[in-house]
């Protein structure tokens, strides 16, 4: 996303979205990026897995993040 889009509240309605259609919700980002990271956590979004990038295509430690309907 653009830095000038940001904070506008377009991504969190996105995601309200998505979470009134699904019951689960479960995401990949790169470890090194803390805007996303701060973003889904304080969304909801809980931390389930860490790699070292071994499995994805940049070869980047990346994080798996999972969201349920309570």
């Amino acid at each position: 996303m653009l830095p000038v889009a940001q904070g506008r509240g377009v991504g969190t309605e996105l995601l309200d979205i998505a979470k009134r259609a699904c019951d689960r919700l479960e995401l990949w980002t790169f470890q090194r990026n803390a805007l996303a990271r701060r973003f889904y956590e304080t969304r909801g979004f809980a931390l389930v897995e860490q790699t070292d990038g071994a499995r994805n295509e940049e070869k980047e430690p990346d994080v798996r993040y999972l969201w349920t309907r309570q």
